[in-house]
């Protein structure tokens, strides 16, 4: 990955935007995208689309969704602590013991989610795994009172870590999922940039995917591309503790990986294939049984609906404070969709035969 491409991912990446509160990180991306488009839009939910126009009469949209999942203030007790609901799919096991931030009016809130120490738990309960109406957030507050004066209701929080190098390549953070599409659609308008493309090419950063998948669907009424493609993570399934015969075989590292199934167009899946192999992009393959669980759903079913098909990133401990990627699948993953554009036309015909 080139210096100032890893420069842009890791700024783009640290900045807190929890679903409905993306606006932080969408500013990071608009600017980082502008130079390189013709336009950028702005809808009333904050969906950016930068928009890159073509010759031929042919639109792709290609999205990545810029919210993370993360925690909301409910409550705050006499003793300053904090009760909290979730904003996404929040697994309430990977929460204790781990530091947030609390992004509040005037600013960033440190915390952690307090639990017990083992010392002090009833027989039988160690490793019991908690609910999340048993978990707080203790700022250090002295009561109520002072709890108040710092943070409020409705006050948005962030769990995990920033970004971190790990060993052979792979890196860890706590919003790869889906801040890193983002990225490599960013990195797809920069490379088509300095082409001239035949199809017009709407580059999307949705919002509010993780707390419904719909975000990207008000986009597709907008603009109504002729195909579309989402870009998200997908499970590494060679994580110890999944199920070798439940799931397909996918690895971080091995390149991007495209989706075959019931859901997405089998003709763009295809054109997705014959790309990679003509670039000679690595790459592997998944299947979908009638829910991608990315933006690709809402987009499909849009009016007449659209033909969707997924280029996702393989990712290990997905919604957790600590995923994990090698980041030379962003880097393949953006070649490949730059490729793709480049080789559509209106000539391509869209309807299965």
């Amino acid at each position: 990955m080139r210096k100032e491409s890893k420069k842009f991912l890791v700024r783009l990446l640290n900045e807190p935007a929890p679903s409905n509160f993306e606006a932080p990180a969408q500013r990071i991306w608009r600017e980082h995208v502008e130079p390189y488009v013709d336009r950028v839009e702005v809808d009333v939910y904050g969906n950016h689309t930068a928009v890159l126009e073509g010759t031929d009469d042919i639109s792709l949209m290609v999205v990545g969704h810029s919210d993370e999942i993360g925690l909301i203030v409910r409550r705050i007790d006499q003793d300053g602590m904090i009760w909290f609901g979730k904003i996404g799919g929040v697994d309430p096991a990977v929460l204790g013991g781990t530091r947030v931030r609390v992004l509040a009016k005037h600013g960033e809130v440190p915390g952690v989610i307090g639990m017990p120490a083992i010392h002090l738990l009833p027989r039988g309960e160690t490793g019991k795994k908690p609910k999340l109406t048993d978990l707080y957030i203790d700022i250090g507050a002295k009561n109520h009172k002072d709890a108040e004066k710092q943070v409020s209701v409705g006050d948005p929080v962030v769990f995990g870590e920033d970004f971190r190098d790990l060993a052979g390549g792979f890196a860890t953070h706590r919003a790869f999922d889906n801040r890193m599409g983002c990225f490599v659609v960013a990195e797809m308008l920069q490379q088509l940039s300095r082409k001239k493309t035949r199809a017009t090419v709407y580059g999307v950063s949705s919002v509010q995917e993780e707390t419904g998948v719909w975000g990207a669907g008000l986009v597709a009424d907008r603009y109504m591309p002729t195909l579309a493609i989402a870009v998200d993570v997908t499970h590494d399934t060679s994580t110890p503790g999944i199920s070798k015969t439940a799931q397909a075989d996918v690895k971080c590292g091995l390149g991007p990986v495209l989706s075959r199934g019931i859901r997405g167009s089998r003709v763009v899946g295809e054109l997705l294939e014959k790309t990679a192999r003509a670039a000679k992009i690595p790459v592997q393959i998944e299947i979908d049984e009638g829910n991608t669980w990315t933006d690709a759903d809402p987009i499909s079913s849009r009016r007449t609906g659209i033909p969707v098909s997924n280029v996702s990133v393989a990712c290990r401990y997905m919604h957790t404070p600590c995923e994990v990627v090698h980041l030379d699948d962003l880097a393949k993953a953006a070649n490949l969709l730059t490729r793709f554009a480049e080789r559509l036309s209106d000539r391509v015909d869209l309807v299965p035969r």
